[in-house]
């Protein structure tokens, strides 16, 4: 155990390193360029772990000289999920290479003991960039961080279970999933369109910051790493729970109540009007619920297997709405910006309810047309 731990040890200080040398030397440049005349080198140490931070999606509270950049962050770039992933899924292969693996209880103790080190050390470098500017709780920052390791190194190890779908509730969660990743990409093909569309509104965004060249490339980096979550709000448009840009501000379809929008170039994508029309790409998620109630006939002789198959794949739809939801949203520095993202907490009610509609339509055709097939017989009898 104790050369698992050392080993373990090893690999999650290799880890971090190989998430944080890239950022400090992208900070260090972005900070040499700007020419500030107050900072110091220490600066863009304490931005990569800042930064180190907001990839594993911990909250941090900032106050600020400025009051108007003071407040709580905790809208993060889904997309930065994938620097800590691959860091993690590195040091997990190193892992198993300097250690033998015999059963998938090696596998799982290896991955508890790479989470437990990986959380230790990024707490303890955390706590030289948090102060008075910017604090978390350090129980916060282990907890968060162990999550995002052991989960990272969970699909890293091939852990996930081998056996077949035997109960209905895994085939719901298998289609759910499915269904999920494909309605993000509808979300996320819709939103660039409007992207492009709007294209013109994106520059004029883009002027405003004025970040420089090594600046400007940063901020290119951020920006896509927060695709992921404009392709949620996008979804959440259609689906017509919405999207919230601030405080009583809501957009979708049929209302568009916003008086201003940060200088973010992103949000030069949102709609400038409401677009009725734009809700006929919800039957998207009317189709999606369609295909799966096909899946579930073609899968289930059983009406009582059919059942729970469809019961799942609607709860587990609505709570991957929920989570993705919630993990795309969140709080932008202001008091104005409280709320910011799609509409989290509607999102699940309705695309569980459109979906729900698309199943039932398709299971409901064959009744009717039966109903309509016995009434004419009977007509035709009764002449």
């Amino acid at each position: 155990m104790t050369r698992t731990l050392l080993v373990a040890f090893q690999q999650a200080a290799r880890s971090i390193t190989l998430i944080l040398l890239p950022i400090a030397f992208i900070s260090l440049i972005t900070w040499a360029t700007a020419g500030s005349s107050t900072g110091n080198t220490a600066d863009p140490i304490r931005a990569a772990l800042w930064f180190f931070l907001i990839a594993h999606h911990i909250p941090l509270d900032l106050s600020l000289s400025n009051s108007a950049l003071s407040g709580n962050l905790t809208y993060f770039p889904i997309g930065a999920l994938l620097i800590p992933f691959l860091a993690v899924r590195s040091g997990y292969k190193r892992v198993i290479e300097n250690l033998e693996v015999h059963t998938l209880r090696d596998k799982r103790t290896y991955v508890f003991s790479l989470a437990i080190c990986y959380a230790a050390i990024g707490t303890i470098l955390s706590s030289f960039a948090i102060g008075t500017t910017v604090n978390t709780q350090w129980y916060v920052v282990f907890s968060i961080l162990f999550l995002v390791a052991a989960v990272c190194g969970f699909i890293s190890s091939n852990l996930m279970p081998e056996h077949g779908l035997q109960f209905p509730w895994q085939r719901g969660l298998r289609v759910a999933w499915i269904v999920t990743l494909a309605l993000i990409g509808v979300g996320g093909i819709l939103f660039s369109i409007s992207l492009i569309w709007h294209f013109a509104t994106v520059l004029d965004l883009t002027r405003v910051i004025e970040p420089g060249f090594f600046g400007g490339l940063a901020f290119l980096a951020v920006q896509i790493l927060y695709l992921p979550n404009f392709a949620v709000a996008a979804l959440s448009y259609i689906a017509g729970s919405g999207v919230v840009i601030g405080q009583g501000s809501w957009l979708n379809p049929f209302v568009h109540r916003i008086e201003e929008i940060p200088a973010i170039p992103l949000l030069g994508g949102l709609p400038v009007h409401p677009y009725p029309f734009i809700a006929i790409a919800a039957f998207v998620i009317l189709g999606a619920g369609a295909q799966t109630a096909k899946y579930g006939k073609s899968c289930y002789s059983d009406p009582t297997e059919r059942k729970r198959f469809y019961y799942a794949a609607i709860c587990f739809v609505m709570g991957f709405a929920l989570l993705i939801g919630q993990a795309s949203s969140g709080e932008l520095l202001s008091a104005n910006l409280n709320s910011f993202g799609a509409q989290w907490w509607l999102m699940p009610f309705f695309i569980g309810f459109e979906f729900s509609l698309g199943l039932g339509i398709y299971l409901f055709i064959p009744v009717l047309k039966e109903m309509i097939k016995e009434s004419r017989n009977v007509n035709k009898e009764s002449i």
